[in-house]
Parts: C-alpha cells; structure tokens; sequence
C-alpha cells in the first residue's frame, strides 16, 4: 500500500459528516496523512523483516540467524566471507539434514555456491583391468575425490623469491573443503581437484 491508500482507508473508517472533513488542505486530514504515514513505516518494516525470515536473504538481520546457528564455526575462522557467503552458509546449516551419500555431498556443493561439481571414488586394480587404468591400492578404495569444475581462487606458484618452506602451490581453497571434511565419513580420505 501507497501513503494515500492508508489515507484512503483510514477516511473510508470515518462516520460522514462535516465534523471530519476528508478535504486535502484540511488539519484533520494532515493529521490522518501522519497516522498513514506511521502504518506505512509499520508496513514497509514488517515486510522487510518478512525477507529477512529467510538467512539466504537475511541482511539486517543475517548475524543473529548466525548467532542462533552457532556461526561463525571452525570451516569459518579467518576467512574474509562476503554477505552473500555468510547467507548461502547460514540457509545451508539451517536446511541441512545430513547424510553421507555422493548426492548429500554434491547437494552440500550447491547450497555453498558450487554447482556442477562431481565425486569420484576409487577402486582398487583387479587381473581384469585393462593395463592402461591406473594402478590403485586396496587402501585408497577409502579415497574419494571432489571434482570443482574451475581452477582454485588467488593460485600462485611457488618461485625463487619465496622462502624454502614455502609450499609449491598456494591457493584459496573453496567454501566446501571444510565443511565437507567435517561431514566425511571417518574411514576414508577426501581429496579435492580444481579443474
């Protein structure tokens, strides 16, 4: 509703009758133009309060949907997370049901802002396979591995200006490594593959 809607419908309210005079330039109708104007602010307040019911959407309102989610959590310590990380985090841990299975994995990508990625599991080599497959342990039958469909953020190689016990490679590792190895199952390893 507009400011003359409220008007409107706090004048159809009114007894007719020249004791209350819907007349523009009217003192009472100024009067009635204030009462509307507070319901307005009232309305408008109720329907942004309505957007930030959803923590995907939330922004006023996006740190106590934290607080009651218990966020920041340990996958979130010192990162610098834009608003719209924090909100795809905070509806993620609010709708989660939790699983174990590839698709739980893969659905756990999305809602964290990585869409199209895909797991790979391994299985060890047999007297069957063909002698070009790649050669893999009993051991890593307990691996599996995140495919995220682009290169890693911020990747640098290591160069000789860098000290000896730099790392080869440096990147910023994607929102879903932590929350994903949280969620594992504790008999295996994952390994995750920027592509």
């Amino acid at each position: 509703m507009t400011l003359a809607a409220w008007l409107a419908a706090l004048q159809a309210l009114l007894p007719p009758g020249r004791a209350l005079p819907r007349d523009p330039g009217a003192r009472f109708t100024k009067l009635l133009e204030a009462i509307a104007a507070v319901l307005l602010a009232a309305q408008l307040r109720f329907e942004a309060l309505l957007i930030e019911w959803d923590p995907s959407r939330a922004t006023t309102m996006l740190t106590d949907w934290e607080r009651f989610l218990g966020l920041p959590d340990d996958c979130m310590a010192g990162l610098a997370l834009t608003t719209q990380d924090r909100q795809r985090i905070a509806a993620q841990r609010l709708t989660e049901q939790g699983g174990q299975s590839i698709p739980y994995f893969i659905g756990l990508a999305e809602q964290l802002g990585e869409p199209g990625v895909t797991i790979t599991e391994f299985r060890p080599m047999n007297c069957n396979d063909d002698c070009n497959d790649s050669l893999i342990s009993e051991g890593d039958s307990f691996t599996w591995r995140v495919n995220i469909p682009h290169g890693a953020s911020d990747q640098r190689l290591m160069n000789c200006n860098d000290n000896c016990n730099a790392a080869l490679d440096m990147f910023l590792p994607s929102l879903v490594e932590c929350p994903i190895r949280e969620r594992k199952p504790d008999h295996t390893q994952v390994i995750f593959a920027y592509q």
